[in-house]
C-alpha cells in the first residue's frame, strides 16, 4: 500500500480563494501582476509595476482603508522586496501583511480589528 502525500496548491488556488474571503468580509480587492517583460528588440527588461509589490490591493467598503496581501504557497516565504513593500504599507496605516491560506487571512484580519 502506497502512501498519498498530500498535493501542495497551487499559488493562483490560494489567491482565488483569499480574494473571495476577503470580497465576502467587505473588501473590494485587485490581483495585481508585477513582472518584467523582455522586448522583442534589444533593449533590456521593460518592469510592469515595482518589484516587491503585493499580488491583491483594494479597500474597505466601509471606511475606504486600503489593504495589500502578498499570498504565498505554504512552503514559501517572502521576499526582502515584499516585506519592504507591506511594511511601507503598514508604515502608512494601510492594512498589509502576508499570507498562505484563507484561515491565515482570518487571523491576520483579526489582529487589524475586522
Amino acid at each position: 500500500m502506497s502512501k498519498v502525500t498530500p498535493k501542495t496548491p497551487r499559488e493562483s488556488d490560494i489567491q482565488r480563494a483569499v480574494m473571495d474571503y476577503l470580497a465576502a468580509r467587505g473588501f473590494r480587492i485587485f490581483r495585481r501582476n508585477v513582472m518584467g517583460i523582455v522586448p522583442m528588440q534589444k533593449g533590456g527588461v521593460v518592469r510592469v509595476g515595482q518589484k516587491g509589490m503585493a499580488d491583491l490591493y483594494g479597500w474597505f467598503r466601509g471606511n475606504g482603508i486600503h489593504i495589500e496581501v502578498e499570498v504565498k504557497r505554504p512552503d514559501t516565504a517572502v521576499s526582502p522586496e515584499q516585506a519592504a513593500w507591506l511594511g511601507a504599507a503598514l508604515v502608512d496605516n494601510a492594512i498589509a501583511f502576508a499570507t498562505h491560506s484563507v484561515e491565515e487571512c482570518e487571523r491576520q484580519l483579526r489582529m487589524f480589528g475586522f
